[in-house]
């Protein structure tokens, strides 16, 4: 019998989408309870909650331990939040799916206000995203904005301690916490606010944002198979072409950037802003074409050289 070693953080949040893939796997009759063995990892990004992650290397701490773990045969398959997943991978790893995307929108997360344009003049908001901090400064260059580190129970408890007036959160995590948690314990503050959302217009996602990636080894066909039966197309496509545009463009975590690609009237679109890190500057790319993995791939290529050609300045500000 062929055993699947998962390998996850121990986050809520991790164990929840770990949950998601799981009862995919069993719903679907693709393995069996017996076959499931899932592994907990403290990974540096969860260790290091002093700095911002663009000082000690960048959301692929997320995932350091787990790809390693990966690639030395302790587990068969890694799941990751796709959007802490840098766009170049190991060598030896590859994504063999990606999960159907839950809504990629943030929102609001406040005790006393219910949206941005709510805040008083100075308002402290935490977030350690150099994506939101631009937007948010774009939107109100009056707010304070601070770093926000640690997993959504953290950030929730130091809202209700008045440790910051406000924070942005992935409505995603929210919802799949809150999944989870009607089968577990008490709600705290804000898995039950995903009405204050954050259009797209207002604040465009991050790349990968709302989906699961499942890594797995490269060449290892009987686990690939399994886990390839989960993967959405629509998610692949569109995640396709966020992933090429980032890794065009040589984005990393520090850099502020945001990247969103959906599915309308049967085409492919595809939206991204790169901002100077006050918010004072930005630039914008919108492109359409055909609903193909390398249509997307194209598309995210084509993104990233229009911003080359046309946002060198900011560019070179935002990325050196």
């Amino acid at each position: 019998m062929l055993k699947i070693k998962i390998g996850t953080r121990a986050s809520k949040l991790a164990l929840a989408q770990v949950e998601e893939i799981k009862n995919f796997l069993l719903t679907n009759k693709l393995a069996s309870e017996e076959q499931i063995q899932i592994i907990h990892f403290t990974t540096s990004g969860d260790r290091i909650q002093d700095r911002n992650l663009s000082e000690i290397g960048g959301k692929g701490l997320f995932i350091k331990e787990l790809e390693e773990a990966l690639i030395h045969n302790k587990i068969d398959v890694a799941i990751h939040s796709a959007k802490d997943i840098p766009p170049f991978l190991h060598k030896d790893t590859e994504i063999a799916a990606f999960s159907k995307r839950f809504d990629a929108r943030d929102c609001f997360i406040s005790k006393k206000f219910n949206s941005i344009n709510e805040l008083p003049q100075g308002s402290v908001v935490g977030t350690s995203s150099a994506r939101r901090k631009a937007i948010l400064l774009g939107l109100r260059p009056d707010l304070k904005v601070v770093n926000f580190r640690g997993n959504v129970d953290t950030r929730l408890k130091k809202i209700e301690n008045d440790e910051v007036d406000a924070t942005i959160l992935a409505i995603c995590g929210l919802t799949r916490l809150r999944e989870r948690k009607e089968q577990n314990s008490a709600c705290p503050l804000g898995y039950d606010e995903i009405n204050k959302i954050i259009e797209k217009d207002v604040m465009l996602p991050a790349g990968g944002q709302g989906a699961l990636a499942i890594q797995v080894r490269k060449n290892d066909k009987n686990i690939f198979d399994i886990v390839n039966k989960i993967n959405d197309f629509e998610s692949e496509v569109c995640l396709r072409a966020e992933r090429s545009f980032l890794s065009e463009l040589g984005a990393s975590c520090s850099t502020p950037v945001a990247v969103h690609a959906w599915k309308e009237n049967n085409l492919l679109h595809l939206k991204t802003i790169i901002l100077d890190y006050d918010g004072s500057e930005s630039f914008v790319t919108k492109n359409e074409g055909n609903f193909t993995v390398d249509s997307a791939i194209k598309m995210g290529i084509e993104a990233a050289n229009q911003n080359k050609n046309k946002a060198t300045k900011l560019l070179q500000k935002i990325c050196n």
